[in-house]
């Protein structure tokens, strides 16, 4: 064979490899920042109709016994919308307030089940939806890296609300689990965080995804979106990395994550849970849970281990 067929054909084959990884790429980043198709819709009611029909989710106490008042706020991406829920219960103390951050795909619908935990433990309930979900503004999503920004907005308006001095306590599932472990790094007046299924690397969580899709090695394919992401959206994967903000803080983390859980890896909540600096973090692993699925194999489980962490660092805060 001459020379030359041999320069083509090789030339031709790394042409074709860079096609599939270019095209395995975009798949990568557009799954990321746009939400991938799912049998889980965008609006209020698809979300609440779904949780209804196959989680057995009901909503006469959101509906008709919970006093509400909804809010609007400027975010990254415009206007941020969400409810503030009011908890009339007398307490002593400090004034309780959480607030919910969902996941991918969701809204704050999706919160509705987590804040019955709270609500009943005398916490007002602060819910909303992250950028291009539920009802606001948005046209894409970034995993944490300006869901943070969004959630710092909205802890400023809590605070405003509820008083300087309020107990506030965050909790999030998957995404949300990510964004409120990233809030660390921007705040230092959060008393307590409950991260569920979060990721600790955005890079590590990529690569390990890439593998189990495509059979193929996460590099160059996830180092190719990331730098598709920042010139398209400004997101670099590089800056969202949870083990770092939780590394650098000293606030009380419960870990709650899926034993059985193949998206996220249960490693990631280990790994963070080891780089924790207060002594009253804690980190459960839930057996025969799946992705995000802690709370529906193992409710009462789930309830208690939330309200033993709420009550353990509440008490450590007013000695």
């Amino acid at each position: 064979m001459e020379w030359y067929w041999i320069v083509l054909i090789v030339a031709g084959a790394v042409t074709l490899l860079c096609a599939a990884y270019l095209v395995l790429a975009t798949v990568v980043a557009k799954g990321t920042l746009k939400s991938a198709t799912t049998p889980v819709a965008h609006t209020l009611q698809e979300a609440r109709d779904f949780q209804t029909q196959y989680e057995g989710v009901t909503y006469e106490d959101y509906d008709a016994l919970w006093r509400k008042q909804p809010f609007e706020l400027e975010g990254v991406q415009g206007r941020l919308r969400g409810e503030l829920i009011f908890n009339d219960l007398p307490t002593a103390g400090r004034t309780k307030v959480a607030v919910i951050c969902h996941g991918h795909t969701w809204n704050r619908i999706n919160s509705i089940k987590y804040a019955r935990i709270f609500f009943a433990e005398g916490y007002n309930v602060v819910i909303y939806d992250h950028a291009y979900f539920g009802e606001s503004d948005g046209a894409f999503t970034t995993l944490g890296y300006y869901e943070r920004q969004d959630l710092n907005t909205v802890l400023d308006y809590t605070r405003k609300i509820f008083g300087k001095e309020a107990f506030v306590v965050l909790h999030g599932e998957s995404m949300g689990a990510v964004t409120v472990l990233c809030e660390l790094s921007l705040r230092t007046d959060l008393d307590a965080v409950i991260a569920d299924c979060a990721f600790s690397d955005t890079f590590k969580y990529f690569r390990q995804l890439c593998v189990k899709k495509t059979h193929l090695s996460g590099f160059p394919i996830v180092d190719i979106s990331n730098a598709m992401s920042k010139r398209r959206f400004g997101y670099d994967f590089a800056a969202v990395s949870p083990i770092k903000d939780v590394q650098r803080s000293n606030v009380p983390i419960c870990f709650i994550h899926g034993a059985n859980d193949r998206f996220i890896r249960p490693e990631h909540s280990e790994l963070m849970y080891k780089a924790s600096q207060n002594p009253l973090s804690e980190l459960h692993l839930v057996p025969n849970a799946g992705h995000a699925r802690s709370f529906h194999v193992d409710n009462s489980g789930y309830r208690r281990i939330v309200c033993d962490f709420l009550n353990k660092v509440y008490s450590s805060s007013v000695r």
